[in-house]
């Protein structure tokens, strides 16, 4: 399961919460239904799309209420946390969930994001590779110091120590083929970022890589997760009509954040390893897709419909090397009774087809 916390507006004194609340029923059943993670995004001043600004905390309280799942953020982010805080709070949450803890990592595709904490794009790159230098061997060793560019710091022993060993296992967010390539060369696990068919390539790419890793961490961890919106109901027609209504709010945010997460930055201040992001929104500025929702879904462009629409669906991301699907169940309208449907349907039938093989 994956959660941005998207809180659609009208919003009421209780918006916020009560999502959090329908978010801890929803993964407490899906503890018992067989799923085998929970991954929480982190996001900063991103309302409606996402109010997932503090994941570890979340995932405090998540770890309290259930047993089984994995409990993993998609992503931490360096360029705005100290990564001394990062590797406390990400073994304490070790210790509190009985080692059960993944820890994705990355930079953040938007200055938006970022400028409010004084960060430069210039920058982002290489404060994630100090971080990742840092975080591992501030899990493994008794007491360590750093001189890098970007952090300093003295002989020092962080405290706590995470449960697993050597260390939870580290991710990192993939969206370009560069992206995907340095995480194999990295040994690290793989939240791949797109459609079945566009990372299929980029996945190949990536278990070539890894397979010559120089791991950063203590090991080398050879695993591809990705995520897709997710509406399942018995009722095809039904499911299909609603899910159409869930992706048109969701296709009008996605537009409203291409509009603001690159405002005020001109194209020749942007560094080269973001001209990627940049030009990807540029270009969803400029070209506006009018096909209505309906369509895209039965174009078999998202995960919507009865059970078999959606095996049939997360069977591509089986043949592109996914290992691991970490479904959007929660998008912004849905209810809370909608998303536990969604959860039973998928317990009953989905989990069960992939687990036979």
């Amino acid at each position: 399961m994956f959660y941005q916390i998207q809180v659609p507006r009208p919003w009421t004194a209780t918006s916020e919460a009560e999502r959090y609340r329908d978010m801890l029923e929803q993964v407490a059943y899906a503890d018992e239904a067989g799923f085998s993670s929970v991954w929480l995004a982190e996001h900063q001043f991103r309302f409606e799309w996402s109010h997932s600004s503090a994941p570890d905390v979340s995932l405090g309280a998540i770890s309290q209420l259930t047993k089984n799942l994995r409990l993993g953020i998609a992503v931490v982010v360096p360029p705005v946390h100290h990564p001394l805080h990062i590797a406390a709070r990400i073994a304490t949450l070790d210790i509190l969930s009985n080692g059960r803890v993944d820890m994705g990592i990355g930079r953040s595709a938007y200055p938006y994001q970022m400028d409010a904490f004084g960060t430069s794009l210039q920058d982002a790159t290489g404060i994630v590779d100090e971080a990742l230098e840092i975080i591992p061997r501030a899990w493994t060793e008794e007491e360590i110091a750093y001189d890098g560019n970007y952090f300093k710091f003295p002989p020092r022993t962080i405290l706590p120590k995470p449960l697993q060993t050597p260390h939870p296992p580290i991710w990192q967010g993939c969206s370009r083929d560069e992206s995907f390539q340095k995480a194999g060369q990295l040994g690290l696990g793989c939240i791949a970022q797109g459609g079945p068919e566009r990372i299929a390539e980029p996945i190949r790419m990536y278990r070539e890589a890894i397979k010559q890793a120089t791991p950063v961490g203590k090991g080398v961890y050879d695993r591809v997760v990705a995520s897709a919106e997710v509406f399942c109901h018995e009722d095809r027609k039904q499911a299909l009509t609603r899910g159409a209504e869930l992706i048109d709010w969701y296709r009008n945010q996605r537009i409203q954040r291409d509009n603001t997460v690159w405002k005020g930055h001109d194209v020749d201040d942007v560094p080269g390893d973001y001209r990627w992001h940049y030009d990807r929104s540029a270009a969803s500025r400029l070209q506006t897709d009018d096909t209505p929702s309906i369509e895209l879904i039965e174009r078999g462009d998202y995960c919507i419909g009865d059970p078999d629409d959606c095996i049939r669906f997360l069977k591509r991301y089986e043949a592109a090397g996914v290992d691991e699907m970490i479904p959007l169940f929660q998008i912004g309208p849905i209810t809370n009774q909608e998303v536990l449907k969604t959860l039973e349907l998928f317990g009953k039938y989905v989990i069960p087809h992939f687990s036979k093989g």
